[in-house]
């Protein structure tokens, strides 16, 4: 497996069946604003609904050999061994994402379990061995990383252009980034202190901008 972040905004992606793996499956894709069609011959209520309000496309129909074509990305959870089997087939020829919710030695990629701070994204993957212990790690995870920590990296994320116009080589940006996520630093960004743990690091700045 290769570990990566796809941009699914704007891109349609088919999700096949329509139970709760597939619900959370749809949920995950309209979090990343993808353009989501789901086919089933029926549907949960939610994803009624969804359709309903216009957030998704239902068909309601039997997955057949050409529904795929168009699509970015295309998941699977109706346990139809025959038709995963011709996805799995059509992803290598075709060069979509497939994902086998139902048979996940069939796919071409898996999809991790993950949580949001803001724009820091931790996922978990057993490369579908387990989504459930990957679930778990994540909620493990979860409760470990301080909800701040979003904030705090919109804030780090100024303070390296801010550097980059007053540290001028690459050992002083070295020192300036192991000042940044110094324990002390970490510690009061952790604890919601992000005020302090800005002029922290700017202190740092201060002083390494000054060494040349």
């Amino acid at each position: 497996m290769y570990p990566l972040n796809w941009k699914a905004e704007g891109r349609p992606c088919l999700v096949i069946g329509a139970g709760h793996v597939a619900l959370r499956k749809v949920r995950g894709l309209l979090e990343a604003k993808a353009r989501v069609t789901v086919l089933a011959p029926e549907a949960d209520p939610e994803l009624r609904r969804l359709a309903g309000e216009g957030h998704i496309r239902y068909l309601a129909k039997r997955f057949e050999p050409g529904d795929e074509r168009g699509y970015a990305f295309v998941v699977s959870t109706a346990g139809a061994r025959e038709a995963a089997e011709y996805l799995s087939r059509a992803s290598e020829e075709a060069c979509f994402l497939y994902n086998a919710a139902d048979f996940p030695a069939l796919g071409n990629c898996a999809i991790p379990a993950r949580f949001e701070r803001g724009s820091l994204t931790v996922a978990v993957s057993t490369e579908g061995k387990s989504p459930a212990f990957a679930r778990y790690i994540r909620d493990w995870l979860a409760e470990a990383v301080p909800e701040d920590f979003g904030a705090w990296l919109d804030r780090l994320s100024a303070l390296r252009e801010e550097a980059k116009g007053k540290i001028s080589t690459s050992a002083e940006r070295e020192r300036f980034w192991r000042a940044a996520f110094s324990s002390g630093a970490m510690a009061l960004a952790a604890s919601g202190h992000l005020e302090e743990a800005e002029e922290y690091i700017r202190n740092a700045m201060g002083g390494f901008g000054a060494e040349s």
